[in-house]
């Protein structure tokens, strides 16, 4: 019975992380058909790093988002935050769909993308943390790391699908309007995903938050003054995440497609290849730090990456399209290894009254300053030095942060689940 609940729990905090990254990781999949659109521009690359830029900016608006929605998961529920995240999600992606081009309302175009890219990032800021969050408090303890996992992958199976639609928009039998249609379908994704997380009850807040929320003022300000540790670890933790994941996840179709002169649709492919097998692997990484602590997996997930990252990521330049699929199965199983148990180590961190203010918050300003800048920062760097190797060294440079915030973290905390973390899981676990 209670493998039974946590199963269904779990299957909620999935489907709808991933409804709503479907919508979010959306538009990189399609910058090489946007960009020209709305960034005319002589210079393809120039055009491409703008359109980037607008990608990047979605990330800068998800620290307000988690603050919103933080405020509203810890004081309100997390399943009422979860799921005004994603009502609020379906209706920017939607009207993505139907935008004019520059060449039909000129500047006004780019403007209006950029205003639905800021909505979009401002409803992501509460979404991956608020669905781990609930899908760990509600689960067999014993099982925690898994199902923090099964929520990190599901992020990925959101890219599968974005980049599988993308792919067959952009097929050269397709008209030159298919890409709309990826966009349109966000409506969709967003009833399905209300309906959803609305039939999953939030027991653990009910039985252990609920009574307790008259005494919060404003839950953020409570950790940032008596948790700042926690702050700055997360912040770390997820910037080598971000930068992983947008190196792995999107940055490679992109290298492919403006470095490598592949097609679109045959860039997708080869990614949406490498993001299945890191469905597989996150949770398998979860699973793993049951058995063995997340602390000791992400450590050397870190090093690993911190001394493998130049020679994988040189394969990408191979003509050997073996050798492009191998450098992109390494690349995700590199970030995999670092993220599967990384839900339910920052969620460790802070305790229940805070935990979503705070990690929402120190996670997505991570992700603001280095993920969501990674795609476009890797591809002006491997343009300015005519070298696609050189991203590396920025991925390295994220390894050393995230290994210092691992090992600091469990410095200040201890590493352990928090007291309040039992009443509904029923037994203690260690997880250093």
């Amino acid at each position: 019975m209670e493998k039974r609940k946590s199963a269904k729990v779990i299957a909620a905090g999935m489907i709808g992380n991933a409804l709503e990254y479907y919508d979010f990781n959306l538009f990189v999949f399609l910058t090489p058909v946007i960009s020209p659109l709305f960034f005319p521009s002589e210079d393809k690359i120039a055009s491409i790093l703008v359109a980037l830029g607008t990608y990047a900016i979605g990330y800068f608006m998800r620290p307000l988002g988690a603050i919103a929605f933080g405020y509203i998961g810890d004081i309100y529920g997390r399943r009422r935050a979860l799921t005004l995240s994603i009502i609020l999600m379906a209706i920017p992606t939607f009207l993505m769909g139907l935008l004019p081009s520059y060449e039909d309302v000129g500047i006004f175009a780019p403007i209006a993308l950029i205003c639905l890219r800021l909505l979009q990032g401002f409803c992501t800021g509460g979404e991956y943390n608020g669905a781990g969050i609930f899908t760990i408090e509600n689960v067999d303890q014993k099982r925690a790391g898994f199902a923090g996992g099964m929520i990190t992958s599901s992020s990925a199976i959101g890219c599968l699908m974005g980049s599988t639609i993308a792919s067959l928009c952009l097929l050269e039998i397709m008209p030159s309007w298919a890409w709309r249609i990826a966009f349109l379908l966000g409506i969709v994704v967003g009833f399905v995903g209300v309906y959803l997380r609305s039939r999953i009850p939030d027991v653990y807040f009910t039985k252990v938050l609920n009574e307790k929320k008259q005494h919060l003022s404003f839950p953020l300000f409570e950790v940032i003054k008596n948790n700042p540790s926690a702050i700055f670890c997360t912040i770390g933790i997820s910037a080598f995440s971000g930068i992983m994941y947008n190196i792995s996840m999107t940055y490679v179709s992109i290298f492919l497609t403006v470095f490598q002169k592949w097609t679109p649709s045959e860039a997708l492919s080869v990614m949406s290849f490498g993001i299945l097998a890191y469905i597989i692997l996150a949770p398998l990484g979860g699973w793993i730090s049951d058995k063995f602590g997340g602390k000791n997996v992400m450590i050397m997930g870190a090093l690993a990456t911190l001394l493998g990252i130049y020679p994988f990521l040189s394969l990408l330049s191979s003509n050997s399209i073996v050798s492009v699929i191998i450098a992109q199965l390494i690349l995700v199983a590199l970030a995999a290894w670092f993220q599967g148990p990384m839900n339910l180590f920052m969620a460790t961190l802070f305790t229940p009254e805070t935990r979503y203010s705070g990690l929402a918050f120190s996670y997505c300003v991570g992700m603001a300053i280095f993920g969501g800048t990674t795609t476009m920062f890797a591809t002006f760097l491997a343009n300015w030095t005519n070298n696609p190797i050189t991203p590396a060294y920025y991925v390295m440079f994220g390894a050393i942060m995230g290994l210092i915030s691992v090992v600091q973290a469990c410095r200040k905390s201890g590493n352990r689940i928090s007291p309040e973390f039992t009443p509904v899981l029923n037994s203690s676990h260690n997880f250093a």
